[in-house]
């Protein structure tokens, strides 16, 4: 009986200090890319037109993305760059497992030369990069 008692107790503590099961992996948020395009315009949440080089009278230009996560909500974040330096900021929430965002940025006639979209989540892990021209 006693054996049994301790064969029990080192059976729980070792299971304890085994580290996090599978259940508790599932908590950490995974956001993968599942597509992610520039494009000209969004209809229907679908792209428009996209590309990788624009002319410089476009106007605007938006970053499509959908987003897979196994938990919601999260958030990703789409940061334009224009050569190396950043332009602008959007924080978008993903509110299922299989989400479809954009963001969207005018452009004036003077704005050529490379441009780029990192994807990130929100504590700006990179997930996708987007590399396109305006010329």
């Amino acid at each position: 009986m006693i054996m049994r008692g301790l064969l029990v107790t080192l059976v729980f503590l070792s299971a304890a200090w085994a580290g996090p099961t599978h259940a508790q992996d599932k908590t950490a948020p995974v956001i993968s890319v599942e597509e992610a395009v520039i494009a000209t315009g969004i209809e229907n949440l679908t792209p428009v037109a996209p590309g990788v080089s624009f002319d410089a009278n476009i106007g605007r230009l938006y970053c499509f993305t959908r987003i897979k996560s196994n938990l919601q909500p999260v958030v990703i974040k789409h940061l334009w760059f224009h050569g190396d330096k950043i332009v602008m900021e959007v924080t978008l929430p993903v509110q299922s497992s299989n989400w479809r965002t954009y963001s969207m940025k005018t452009l004036l006639p003077s704005a050529g030369g490379d441009w780029r979209v990192d994807v990130t989540s929100e504590d700006g892990t990179l997930l996708k990069t987007l590399n396109f021209t305006i010329r």
